[in-house]
């Protein structure tokens, strides 16, 4: 956001909710009619379920190296309620049946008291947990884009290996419409957003002007 200076952003905090329609049903109470919303990765499945449940307030739609298919059964099976997050290296930021697929909270540790810390981080992994539940229902998105109400741009990655860029660019051939965009942002890979924000941030400015104009 701070890489696009002209534009009023606002970063929505996901609710720790568990069914993916009762989220972007919340989700959908914070956002002003006319917005842009930009989902990266699997932000990408929640924002891609709000254009189709309360496409009216939607201006245009930004999907950042977002998963296309639908889940395979297994991974879904592995992200019911229930699942308890895997022990490791990513403090539970990674949950069981992810397919590598990775939500984190880049957030500075709170000052205070040890207890208010650990305390907020029980938070944050609650609602990464209810949010891997919810993101098991996803389902199939080939056709989405083509079929949005209003324009839609495609962002990949020349090395994405999560989301494949073989599978991005399919997608874009796939949805060719007018309102439909394909940027492929190059030499970077799913993590595009921290791995090259000057060029994300030029592609959405661009994108934005050609919407002015």
């Amino acid at each position: 956001m701070a890489a696009l200076p002209d534009v009023a952003s606002t970063a929505l905090d996901l609710p720790a909710v568990a069914d993916l329609d009762a989220l972007v049903d919340e989700v959908a109470g914070h956002v002003e009619p006319g917005s842009v919303v930009v989902g990266h990765s699997l932000g990408g499945v929640v924002v891609m379920h709000l254009a189709e449940r309360h496409s009216s307030v939607l201006a245009g739609l930004v999907l950042v190296t977002a998963p296309v298919g639908a889940e395979d059964p297994e991974s879904a099976r592995a992200r019911g309620p229930g699942r308890r997050p895997e022990r490791g290296g990513v403090r539970g930021d990674r949950l069981r049946g992810h397919g590598g697929h990775l939500l984190r909270r880049s957030r500075p540790r709170p000052a205070g008291p040890r207890g208010a810390t650990a305390r907020r981080a029980g938070v944050r992994a609650g609602a990464v947990a209810a949010h891997s539940v919810a993101i098991g229902a996803w389902r199939d998105r080939w056709e989405l884009p083509a079929q949005a109400p209003c324009p839609v741009p495609i962002v990949g990655a020349s090395d994405d290996q999560v989301v494949p860029t073989e599978e991005q660019r399919r997608w874009a051939e796939k949805n060719s419409a007018p309102h439909v965009a394909f940027v492929e942002i190059p030499e970077t890979g799913h993590m595009l957003p921290v791995e090259d924000t000057e060029q994300l941030s030029n592609a959405l400015s661009d994108w934005l002007s050609s919407l002015e104009g």
